[in-house]
């Protein structure tokens, strides 16, 4: 009854509220029938309720009735109970100390109730919807009482119960759903008088929601707009599951159908992924939010139009449309942001964002980072739920001005537009402004596959080399630019899984440029260069070439082959990753090109955690020696040319 569906939420509360009335309608009408039929045979109460019980199909008893017959007829049926169905948990299915009416004869022969005044005492409804999605509030083996039920259930405001007087006291309704793991117990009143409120519809109740507390509260105008009414009707909803907040306030010119509608939505939690138990919507997985904007209807499709807010540390504004009328709903949304904070998307792959220093996480992903942490694990095992891209088709841009990331990502804008047809998602294009180049391509994820399917096809263009290296002694010294190309797939239900089943392989290229000295004489480990370097400054060795293939098969990364040539030394980058084991073993050597006096016969190792590799020095063959110096020069085109062949 809250969810959304082909009945968005907040319809489905105001009908639910006309279902009731629908329903006494029905009861009413067989009571009138029943106790016609008393009168006209003479027989007891007893008889007349037999006869109502075979109209309902549910048995149906009656402490004490009295009718006065005129053309406004005045009923009185005290301790009303109708029964459930068998497989219902509860006993009963309605329960009410007194159903008090009056009501109009003549508007009956053309199937209409017209209700001067109805009271109801005390009701007790249980609702109640089983595994197979069957409900004991269906009358599915009379069909008379299913046609009289459509008929006073109203699809608009015109249709709404012709009622003058309505007065619904300590009402209350109980509501569960096993399947959907939804318990709600609630209180219910109709227009108590002047004192109430102006005689406002009012319902609030407690309960639970796939294990999260749950609670519900809807105020609207006196019952009589709902029908008699030419100004808008005012209407307050909020729900609150867990820490996770819905509220929509406004008027609609009809509240039934809700159309015309001028309302205020405002949603805030801590991870907009929430949102789906209690709207249906599959949201993204987020930082904590707090968004606000109108909501609009039209037929089949609603707009959260103009909508603006922070999601963690982000700012986000623009407009989403959802369409009811296709077989699957269709999302449609055009998204902004001026300043985006790049750590603010890893939830979207199970990668908590940043929690210390003042930046916005919730509780939960504060305990996943701690976890990740003490594992010493940059790929997260958090189950992705892409199972959730199979309810709704979708189209949705995203497009950020300007990005604040980490110095070691250096994305600095960015814009894609990914679509969902059928379970599938292809991000394209996706366009990254990164380290002063680009990074363009598509990612794809199919979660028909059993484990999903993930793949990214991107090019790097004119990434500069310096940028990595901002803030440390070699930024001055570094410079040139790199291109490249990532291809990689991967199946699982995390990122973990993803990562440690990848096939494919990166290609990166770098025609010129220059380096550190310093970090070049460090990896042949010139001794006596390295400390010259120290003590006069760093300066620039031009870089001829670099390029390499990391070749990816089933989580095992080998560099095949990595290499940097310039015109001190020639450096080699052998080994390779786990990314199964996130570990990292690597050795750099170099070739000098130049003399050295203390060279050490060794190569540097980069071995350990990859989140947190140790460097260190590899077995050192013999004592420092004099490095003559008569590395050759690499073939630059033809390196090249084998990196960026197909295989």
């Amino acid at each position: 009854m809250i969810r959304l569906g082909r009945r968005p939420w907040l319809r489905r509360i105001v009908i639910a509220c006309a279902a009731l009335l629908g329903l006494a309608a029905v009861l009413i009408g067989a009571a009138i029938l029943g106790l016609y039929y008393l009168v006209q045979s003479g027989r007891g109460l007893e008889e007349a309720t037999a006869r109502i019980s075979g109209m309902l199909g549910r048995e149906v008893t009656i402490g004490a009735a009295d009718i006065d017959w005129g053309r406004v007829t005045h009923v009185r049926l005290s301790d009303v109970v109708v029964a459930n169905v068998d497989w219902a948990a509860g006993e009963n299915f309605l329960e009410t100390r007194l159903i008090e009416f009056d009501l109009r004869l003549l508007p009956i022969l053309w199937g209409n109730f017209d209700l001067p005044r109805l009271r109801i005492d005390r009701p007790k409804l249980f609702l109640e919807r089983n595994a197979e999605g069957a409900t004991n509030w269906s009358f599915g083996a009379q069909p008379a009482v299913n046609a009289a039920a459509e008929v006073v259930a109203p699809e608009e405001r015109a249709e709404a119960p012709a009622i003058d007087e309505l007065e619904i006291t300590d009402g209350t309704l109980k509501y569960t759903d096993p399947g959907r793991k939804l318990a709600l117990d609630g209180v219910l009143s109709f227009g108590a008088g002047e004192a109430a409120g102006q005689q406002a519809i009012s319902f609030s109740g407690q309960g639970e929601l796939e294990g999260r507390e749950l609670d519900v509260a809807f105020t609207g105008g006196p019952f009589e707009m709902l029908r008699n009414s030419e100004q808008p009707y005012p209407l307050h909803l909020q729900i609150t599951f867990g820490a996770t907040k819905v509220e929509v306030e406004g008027t609609a010119e009809d509240p039934i159908a809700l159309e015309g509608t001028d309302l205020k939505l405002h949603l805030s939690g801590p991870d907009l992924a929430d949102v789906f138990p209690v709207l249906g919507v599959p949201a993204p997985p987020t930082p904590p939010y707090d968004l606000s904007g109108q909501l609009l209807r039209e037929g089949d499709l609603w707009r959260f139009e103009n909508f603006a807010g922070k999601v963690g540390d982000s700012d986000l504004a623009g407009s989403l449309s959802i369409d009811y009328a296709p077989e699957r709903p269709f999302l449609a949304a055009k998204l902004k942001s001026k300043l985006l904070d790049f750590d603010d998307l890893g939830p979207l792959v199970g990668v908590p964002p940043k929690t210390e220093g003042g930046e916005t996480a919730s509780a939960e992903q504060e305990q996943v980072a701690e976890t990740l942490d003490k594992r010493d694990s940059i790929f997260p095992d958090l189950p992705l739920n892409v199972d959730k891209l199979k309810i709704m088709d979708m189209d949705v841009q995203l497009d950020a001005a300007q990005v604040r990331s980490e110095k070691f990502i250096q994305v600095t804008a960015m814009a894609f537009r990914v679509k969902v047809e059928n379970g599938r998602a292809i991000v394209d294009p996706l366009n990254l402004t990164m380290a002063k180049g680009s990074v363009a391509g598509t990612l794809s994820l199919d979660s028909n596959a059993k484990p999903a399917e993930v793949g990214a096809d991107l090019a790097l263009r004119d990434i500069e080399l310096a940028a990595f290296f901002e803030g440390t002694a070699y930024f001055d010294a570094t410079s040139g630019k790199i291109d490249g190309r990532v291809n990689l797939n991967g199946n699982g239900r995390s990122l973990a899984d993803v990562m440690a089943s990848a096939d494919g392989d990166v290609r990166v290229i770098m025609d010129g440029g220059s380096i550190s000295y310093l970090a070049v004489e460090l990896a042949g480990l010139d001794i006596g260069q390295a400390l010259i370097i120290f003590i006069e400054g760093d300066n620039k060795i031009p870089i001829r070439c670099t390029a390499g293939k990391i070749t990816f098969v089933d989580g095992k990364a080998g560099f095949s082959p990595f290499i940097m040539d310039t015109t001190d030394s020639v450096l080699y980058f052998r080994g390779g990753a786990d990314l199964k084991a996130q570990t990292l073993d690597m050795l750099v050597e170099a070739d000098a090109k130049d003399f050295s006096l203390l060279d050490v016969d060794a190569p540097v190792a980069v071995k350990g955690k990859i989140g947190k590799p140790e460097i260190s020095i590899g077995e050192v063959q013999g004592f420092p020696l004099v490095e003559a110096g008569d590395a050759r020069s690499i073939a630059c085109g033809e390196l090249i040319r084998t990196v960026l062949k197909e295989p």
